[in-house]
């Protein structure tokens, strides 16, 4: 099997694999993967999608957040521990999602948000977000372009 080339730093740490097996009216579900965790993460809406991402990168700390979170409550935190990867880089980027594929690198979270970039595997596209708002815009912008695309193909008029 040809292994297939990526214009994305597939050996990032903090690399994500979103598979979107489910897209309607502006809302997603999935899974989702990374190399410290053999078993998918499951998600059912986008809100979920960034809470577990959010809750992935400080768990392993990287990219390290410029801000903190409050709460009312103390939690454990891994300061010391470091998460061993349990899952080779090329397995993870292998998943493909029903609806679309899109490999997600955050290189910083600064100014309470994300800054990054997106790889959308089925259009072999990369594109910069600068914010977790341009995140969601382009996965929304290429899901429903992706979803018009197979409506016209199956003979559904768009529009009427």
């Amino acid at each position: 099997m040809k292994e297939m080339q990526y214009p994305i730093n597939i050996s990032a740490p903090n690399l994500v694999n979103v598979c979107v097996d489910e897209s309607f009216d502006g809302e997603i579900s999935g899974k989702l993967y990374n190399c410290y965790q053999k078993e998918p993460v499951l998600f059912s809406n986008l809100v979920q999608l960034l809470r577990t991402m959010e809750k992935f990168f400080d768990e392993i700390q990287f990219p390290q957040s410029s801000t903190r979170s409050r709460s009312f409550y103390v939690s454990d935190t891994q300061e010391s521990r470091k998460k061993p990867k349990v899952a080779d880089q090329v397995d993870v980027v292998n998943h493909r999602g029903e609806k679309g594929t899109f490999i997600i690198t955050v290189q910083f979270r600064q100014n309470s948000t994300w800054q990054g970039e997106l790889f959308w595997i089925e259009k072999v596209e990369k594109q910069n977000f600068s914010s977790t708002l341009d995140l969601i815009k382009i996965l929304d912008g290429d899901l429903m372009l992706a979803e018009i695309k197979a409506k016209t193909a199956s003979g559904y008029v768009v529009g009427k």
